[in-house]
């Protein structure tokens, strides 16, 4: 019996060398791996942190800031209705007609002229109506646009910390394998060096 002892002694002792020597070897590859690994993560990460991310609502014009009032239209029946009014007047000169008339033909006038105004300041109010909807939209959409910054700095600073975390705990892993691996072994030489003793 105290050879077959022996035999386990031994087998213990190159049991527990061998892990000895694997955590070892296994140790400077997983060092290395992890170190190629870490340069690879750093460059990803670097990448990935220096994107640029714009605002495709920057720089966005209110297209009604501009907007003018069609005074060509409003000039046009101007003049025509003072034509108008002219030639009726001069009809009614060169008929005979009574002051009444002349009266009524100034009365169409100024009638005439504030429908043009009437209708100018419609216009100058539809273009203000306008303006103020183009810029509450205009505001509306570059507030959307930083918030939508904010928002993706912060995934993209949430994905940075998870990729830094998952790589740290691969690499404490790894680490805590091989220290396992060569406590192990130590504990088999340790064993097998003890049942040398007894026998």
């Amino acid at each position: 019996m105290a050879g077959l002892l022996t035999a386990a002694a031994v087998g213990g002792l190159i049991s527990g060398g061998s892990k000895i020597i694997g955590s070892m070897i296994g140790g400077g590859k997983r060092r290395r791996e992890q170190k190629a690994a870490q340069a690879e993560f750093n460059q990803q990460k670097d990448a990935f942190r220096n994107f640029q991310f714009t605002n495709t609502y920057a720089g966005l014009e209110n297209v009604f800031e501009d907007a003018t009032v069609n005074l060509q239209a409003s000039q046009f029946q101007a003049q025509q209705t003072d034509q108008a009014l002219a030639s009726s007047m001069q009809a009614a000169i060169a008929s005979g007609g009574a002051a009444g008339g002349a009266q009524a033909i100034a009365q169409a006038a100024l009638q005439s002229k504030q429908g043009i105004s009437a209708d100018i300041a419609r216009q100058e109010q539809a273009n203000q109506a306008r303006m103020l909807s183009a810029e509450q939209q205009l505001q509306a959409d570059q507030a959307a646009g930083a918030d939508m910054m904010q928002t993706r700095q912060y995934q993209q600073n949430q994905q940075l910390l998870n990729l830094a975390s998952e790589t740290k705990l691969a690499a404490d892993a790894s680490r805590q394998r091989a220290h396992n691996q060569l406590i192990g072994g130590i504990g088999e030489i340790g064993s097998a060096v003890g049942e040398m003793n007894f026998n």
